[in-house]
């Protein structure tokens, strides 16, 4: 296979998209958060009402290693100057299996049906292609975008030629209906399962990096980005849990966020368990119900009414049943499609 720079056919040079729909398109800064965060949340609860996006992920979106936040990004604003639209490509840093460009963006539902979105993806691919065709490296690649099962943009992406590769199913333990008894799982010998602190933050991006080496789609989180998610605002290292040896060094892991921003549109309070794992080395030993039993227990004694999280359904570890034996029931799906190039 020839390297990406040699294969990849990328636009010499690439505009900002014709204005269209009563919007004019130019690059984004960060002072266009706030506009972008409200486009988001508008689009949210059009397509997935029981989701409302943080400010703090469109942040780290934008501060991803490697991010030229100038050239990366676009947005769509109004006569007004108001933003009703916008796209990032994110180039994946972290490049051992496979390179790739996630594209994210929304446009407010006032404004759809009319052209807005086609430009933006358009726009988004020919930067995505500009941003691997640098890369002297004979790896697959892909152009990825998300949204809930039926949702517009993955309607328009279909019609750009991205095809379904991946399904994640949002399921949900809502505290008091299920989860009331005490853990039945005994600890190893010599292990213990304790809240996370800041000196964990680099040991846990090693455990996270070995763990999820077999996942779909999951290439080594950069230090920089791991940093980024672990010290955010919503980031809950409290709650979160991991278990470690008699070294101390980290085993399983479950990292928990809580943003109340986001509690109103699920109508109770939650913590949101961005991952579960385990290392490699240690599976095996019943070490991930272990470790997610400990967060949702913490959740719990702090108030929270639920737990959520969401699991590739193709998961080979067999995490959709590990959460259900915990009391987790499946809700909507969320789709990933792709082009490979």
């Amino acid at each position: 296979m020839a390297t990406l720079r040699e294969r990849i056919t990328a636009p010499a040079h690439l505009d900002v998209p014709e204005p269209t729909g009563g919007l004019t398109f130019r690059a984004a800064s960060r002072d266009d958060v706030v506009g972008m965060h409200a486009v988001a949340v508008a689009a949210a609860a059009a397509d997935d009402p029981l989701a409302r996006p943080s400010t703090g992920a469109l942040e780290r979106a934008l501060s991803t290693a490697g991010m030229d936040v100038p050239r990366d990004t676009v947005v769509g604003v109004d006569p007004d100057g108001h933003v009703q639209a916008f796209g990032i490509v994110i180039d994946v840093p972290s490049r051992v299996t496979a390179a790739r460009a996630v594209l994210e963006g929304a446009v407010h539902p006032a404004h759809r049906g009319r052209g807005v979105g086609r430009r933006v993806l358009d726009w988004q691919v020919g930067r995505a292609r500009q941003r691997l065709a640098l890369l002297d490296v004979d790896l697959p690649a892909s152009l990825d975008v998300g949204g809930p099962r039926g949702a517009s943009g993955l309607r328009l992406a279909a019609r750009a030629g991205f095809a379904p590769v991946r399904t994640w199913v949002a399921m949900q333990l809502v505290f008091g209906e299920q989860h009331d008894g005490p853990s039945s799982q005994a600890l190893p010998d010599g292990l213990v399962v304790r809240a996370s602190t800041a000196d964990d933050i680099e040991p846990l991006r090693t455990a996270k990096n070995d763990a999820f080496r077999d996942h779909w789609g999951s290439q080594p989180m950069v230090a920089s980005d791991w940093h980024g998610f672990l010290t955010a605002a919503v980031s809950r290292p409290d709650l979160s849990r991991v278990v470690v040896d008699a070294d101390g060094r980290v085993l399983a892991f479950a990292i928990v966020e809580v943003d109340p921003d986001a509690f109103a549109a699920r109508g109770r309070s939650f913590g949101y368990v961005h991952w579960v794992g385990v290392v490699r080395s240690a599976r095996g030993r019943g070490l991930a119900p272990l470790v997610l039993d400990a967060a949702i227990r913490a959740m719990r004694a702090d108030g929270l009414a639920a737990a959520v999280l969401d699991v590739d359904a193709e998961n080979p570890s067999g995490a959709v049943r590990l959460y259900e034996g915990l009391g987790f029931v499946a809700g909507d799906a969320h789709v990933t499609a792709s082009i490979a190039i």
